[in-house]
């Protein structure tokens, strides 16, 4: 072929082979007027989707006339890119399509085209496509791979013959047939995920030889699984094996099965698989084939299989889904009530699949009026025409061991999210070991989801159905005792966790109710706290349930109990709702005493946030019943609540009053935790009087109190306070001990914000002492703490960090400098030889 164009534009049309259409494809380039290949690339580049850098060589690849395979796309943006109208450019898919076709080996016939066709309105899972594509690579490599294989084989033998060793080698390919198995709960488009992966291949001209799909029926209301020997039996009539000559047995057929399908280059769907056993015998055996596998169980004893674990939509997917179906416009004329028409369908896409369709079905209707459907009819919303949610969860339910079952049943009875097996061991009133055993199996049906590890939560469809099931199969006193069981075992868990955070005196607990698990038990504060994050938010929900069903002791209780772990997180806006509800269970039990504990609690958060005023009345209120009920230990708390009060509000001579009157009742009645807290406020208001000695021992006699009651907490504070008195004194150095001691104090008690307010305090003093680096350190692990706790501190902490580094770099500037004067060598380290 010469350099020159030749005039008239090839056609594609009628191609014997990839060989005759890569040679139209050649024809093409001359039309255009031979662009070198690199030029090509830039053009090419761009055209796809999407946009992509490529190599001359990758170009330049698909005009050897050697190719096994084109990829279509690739194919498409090089026409388009040598002049094909857009137009055209289907008639140039086509012939590719027709080139894969003709080079089908013999036998192979009618084994075409029997994917099912994608849906047009797939959506989103663009990383889980690539994934699949990539598998795939293992199965059949792109001639790319295959190249680098070439090459790194060649490398691999230049550093054998010069005894080099061998680095990382290039896969280039299985051994064996490359299964992929999708899995996640019904509705979640595992199949069309299979579908689109299966398209895309046969798009890029792969796995050419045989597409195989069957829908095995796993979980199927109307029919049966499907018998594996009848799929056999399919395959191979597909394989065209005249219908005498298949065996009779599953065996025998799996055996014929590998031998016809061997050598070819295979794609198999096997859809809505029931388990690993209905698949096994499906599989081919050689290399060169890919099997995608779609089920809700779990199908990990597939050995050597790939597992693709699909989860909801993320909430952008789901809205792309709804406006594919009811249209663009329409989401974007009402985002708000498109985002709760997702919400409510749980992200799930099927869901939104069903209620988008039911609003393309009532073009009277808008978003604001699905959304207002779905929030009032729950399951019986999500449905179109005969195609409903509910019997597509049953399937999965059904056959469930029963008291599996009744777990999943009363699971929806919790009122969080994220369960433990010992909450739903409670439910169920069962050991913690069998409750875990239950979740597993649900886990592995894909009725319940495990986000972290050891937590387990129904995605919100299932809840609601799942709390259906619950009401027609469970009788209320069942359900009711369910409940009475998963609040007493909060409780005891809760009062096991404060008496590892601190030694408060709780109040009188209830008995553990029969059949209600051991609760966890709390060997450290840190240990107890990582448990309260990870449940803070059921723990709210649990209080307000036991409230709603009429448990009000078991409501009161439980914030006064969280009051240590409210106060560590600076959780306030829990902190303040618990409190509320049990402040409305202990008036609705006229337990004056508890009202009074309550009243007490919801000003010591007003005080925490700044809202002195406000918490003076309240605790004016909880100091009238405590000295109704004569609990002189409470007075004396709210006394000095009252005073800690006055002094923040510089009324420091009501507030000294108010606080010694406090200290001569604890005093009196001996008890130490309650005298450390007392003393430690009257140390505050010594200290802002300038009164610095007398805060100093008022402080040394509150650290005694709080080591006599076993309160590192309290302890941290106390010293933390004396450190500060230190620094008004000019004693930095004893400033910084106390500091040290305040700060092991409270990484033993868990404590993060006293923490992190002890490590700034330190830099500052470490600053003082001329110690820059060390500062530094101190800061940034502050800063750290800080930015965990999602603290506002965090802002100011990061401007003393960055003053600290100009001082720390400004200090060694100057220690270089003096170096430099005197002569010195740099110092280096030596390590020391025995």
């Amino acid at each position: 072929m010469t350099d020159t164009a030749i005039s008239t534009a090839p056609d594609p049309t009628g191609v014997a082979g990839l060989a005759e259409f890569i040679e139209q494809l050649r024809l093409l380039r001359a039309h255009a007027g031979n662009p070198s290949f690199r030029t090509l690339a830039k053009r090419v580049g761009p055209l796809l989707r999407p946009p992509q850098e490529l190599t001359h060589s990758t170009v330049s690849d698909v005009f050897d006339p050697s190719r096994r395979r084109l990829n279509q796309e690739l194919v498409a943006a090089i026409v388009l890119a040598l002049g094909v109208p857009e137009s055209q450019v289907p008639l140039w898919r086509a012939a590719c399509v027709q080139a894969h076709a003709a080079e089908r080996p013999a036998g192979a016939a009618g084994v075409f085209r029997q994917l099912p066709a994608e849906l047009a309105t797939f959506t989103g899972r663009r990383e889980q496509v690539a994934e699949l594509l990539a598998w795939a690579e293992r199965a059949e490599p792109t001639e790319r791979a295959e190249r680098a294989e070439r090459d790194e084989l060649a490398e691999r033998a230049e550093r054998t013959e010069r005894a080099e060793p061998a680095g990382e080698s290039v896969d280039g390919g299985a051994s064996g047939v490359v299964v992929a198995a999708i899995e996640g709960m019904a509705g979640v488009g595992k199949t069309q995920l299979a579908i689109r992966t299966a398209h895309e291949l046969v798009r890029a001209g792969r796995f050419a030889d045989v597409q195989l799909y069957v829908n095995l029926r796993g979980f199927d209301a109307e029919a049966a699984p499907a018998d594996p020997a009848e799929v056999l039996d399919s395959f191979l009539r597909q394989l065209e094996v005249p219908a005498r000559q298949i065996p009779a047995g599953r065996a025998e057929r799996a055996a014929m099965f590998r031998d016809r399908i061997a050598g070819r280059r295979a794609l198999l769907v096997l859809d809505n698989a029931a388990d690993e056993a209905q698949v096994t015998d499906l599989l081919p055996a050689g290399p060169g084939c890919l099997v995608l596998v779609t089920s809700r169980r779990n199908l990990a004893g597939l050995d050597g299989a790939h597992l693709v674990r699909l989860d909801v939509f993320a909430p952008r997917e789901a809205l792309e889904l709804l406006g594919r179906v009811v249209g663009a416009e329409r989401v974007v004329a009402e985002p708000e009530a498109a985002e709760e028409v997702v919400r409510r369908c749980g992200l799930l896409p099927l869901a939104v699949s069903l209620a988008a369709a039911r609003l393309r079905s009532r073009p009277a209707w808008g978003l604001a009026r699905l959304a207002a459907y779905l929030r009032d009819s729950g399951l019986d919303a999500v449905r179109a025409g005969g195609r409903e949610l509910r019997p597509v969860f049953e399937l999965s339910y059904r056959d469930l061991p029963p008291h599996t079952a009744r777990a999943f049943r009363l699971l929806s009875l919790h009122p969080g999210r994220g369960v433990t097996a010992g909450a739903v061991a409670a439910l169920a009133g069962t050991s913690e070991a069998d409750a875990r055993a239950m979740l597993e199996v649900l886990l592995d049906e894909s009725l319940v989801e495990q986000r972290t590890a050891d937590r387990y939560e129904l995605h919100d469809l299932l809840h609601a159905y799942a709390l259906e099931r619950a009401g027609a199969d469970e009788a209320g006193p069942e359900r009711a005792e369910a409940l009475a069981r998963l609040l007493s075992w909060y409780l005891h868990t809760v009062e096991n966790l404060s008496r590892a955070v601190e030694t408060r005196r709780l109040l009188e607990t209830v008995e553990p109710r029969p059949g209600e698990p051991e609760p966890p038990f709390f060997a450290t504060a840190p240990e107890a706290m990582a448990w309260y994050d990870a449940e803070r938010e059921n723990l709210g929900a649990v209080i307000a349930a036991a409230a709603e069903a009429g448990h009000h002791a078991v409501a009161l209780r439980l914030p006064v109990t969280l009051l240590g772990c409210y106060q560590l997180r600076k959780d306030w806006v829990r902190w303040r709702s618990g409190y509320e509800t049990g402040l409305a269970s202990a008036r609705g039990l006229e337990d004056r005493a508890a009202e009074g504990r309550l009243l007490n609690g919801l000003g010591l958060v007003r005080f925490d946030v700044g809202e002195y005023e406000a918490a003076i009345e309240v605790y004016r209120e909880a100091l009238a019943l405590a000295e109704e009920v004569g609990n002189r230990p409470q007075v004396a708390s709210i006394l000095g609540n009252i005073g800690d009060c006055h002094c923040r509000l510089g009324d420091l001579a009501t507030a000294e009053t108010v606080i010694k009157e406090s200290l001569e009742i604890f005093r009196d009645v001996g008890l130490p935790q309650n005298l450390a807290s007392s003393l430690c406020n009257y140390g505050v208001l010594l200290h802002e009087a300038k009164r610095n000695d007398e805060a100093h021992a008022t402080y040394v006699e509150a650290q005694a109190a709080a080591q006599a009651a076993g309160n590192r907490r309290y302890e941290a504070i106390i010293v933390f306070n004396r450190a500060e008195v230190c620094v008004d004194l000019g004693r930095t150095a004893e400033a910084e001990d106390d500091f040290r001691l305040a700060l092991a104090a409270s990484r033993e008690a868990g404590d993060r914000p006293t923490e992190a307010e002890t490590l700034r305090a330190l830099a500052r003093v470490l600053t003082a002492r001329e110690r820059p680096a060390e500062a530094l350190a101190a800061l940034e692990e502050s800063v750290a703490l800080y930015e965990a706790l999602g603290s506002p501190e965090a802002a100011l902490g990061r401007e003393l960090v960055a003053a600290a580094r100009e001082r720390a770099a400004a200090a060694r500037e100057q220690q270089a400098a003096r170096a430099r004067e005197q002569g010195a060598a740099p110092a280096r380290e030596q390590v020391a030889e025995g």
